[in-house]
């Protein structure tokens, strides 16, 4: 087993205020991850929090980087890959719940708050409402006062609270300034490949004015053809999508009649299997 710890934070109810912050960071995510990602961030948690209430030594090294490694490689197996955007937050919330079994000193209890808040800004990723807002200000909340007492040990619980609520408040006109006077680009900064396919090649049943110009060319296979005897000429092979015959500013259904599609040429011998 370990040395014993070495914290800022000794007392449970600071403990307490600590691990809360990171579950409420981490609890949207839970019906979107594996069901085993789940059960396993809730035993470190629930581990964790014993081991503050007994002033129990924490596990060893070698046995955290084996419990690492396996749950990097089940993250892989599960997705496939460990990057986009369900796979990392996946890795992130499994390897945030891990640290807690090695946080001993100052500067972890500063990495597992700056992972809170990282992973509190992910759950944006999936649902922007104001209720998902408003968890996530309680949950910086909790971070803050926790970031509060890890500089303060001696302070009282409802000192670190004012703390970072007092860091919140004045924080927040320049959130205001920000969102309303910062520009935001239409779309997101960077590109995850769970979103890869968002913008890739395609048309579906119906159109709007405009839709076709955001459409971006992609390498990915449109469609499959199968032809009943020879093929014809490469020059010949041409499918045109559906042709609008009224401009409005509603779109388009071709089921009513609306647009209609047209064969470029008459290619009798070909069965085309659409995937």
């Amino acid at each position: 087993m370990a040395k014993p710890l070495d914290l800022p934070i000794q007392r449970f109810r600071d403990m307490a205020i600590l691990l809360a912050g990171l579950a409420l960071s981490a609890a949207p995510h839970a019906a979107r991850l594996t069901w085993w990602v789940s059960s396993a961030a809730a035993l470190f948690f629930a581990w964790r929090l014993y081991i503050a209430w007994r002033h129990h030594p924490l596990p060893s090294r070698w046995l955290l980087i084996i419990i690492a490694a396996g749950g990097i490689i089940g993250v892989y197996v599960s997705f496939r890959t460990i990057f986009g955007r369900d796979a990392g937050v996946t890795l992130l919330v499994l390897l945030m719940s891990m640290k807690l079994m090695e946080m001993r000193a100052r500067r972890d209890v500063f990495v597992l708050v700056f992972l809170s808040y990282f992973l509190a800004l992910t759950n944006f990723f999936y649902s922007q409402t104001i209720p998902t807002a408003a968890l996530m200000l309680l949950t910086v909340l909790l971070v803050t006062a926790s970031l509060a007492g890890a500089n303060a040990p001696a302070r009282p619980v409802a000192a670190n609270l004012r703390t970072a609520g007092n860091l919140l408040l004045q924080a927040g006109p320049v959130m205001l300034l920000l969102f309303l006077l910062f520009p935001r680009a239409q779309g997101p900064l960077w590109g995850l490949p769970q979103d890869a396919n968002s913008g890739v090649t395609g048309l579906s049943d119906s159109m709007s004015p405009g839709s076709l110009s955001r459409l971006s060319t992609s390498d990915a296979i449109a469609f499959r053809v199968k032809f009943q005897g020879a093929p014809p000429p490469r020059g010949q092979m041409y499918w045109r999508g559906p042709r609008s015959g009224i401009s409005t500013a509603r779109p388009g259904d071709p089921a009513a009649g609306v647009c209609t599609r047209r064969s470029a040429t008459r290619l009798s011998a070909i069965r085309s299997t659409m995937k």
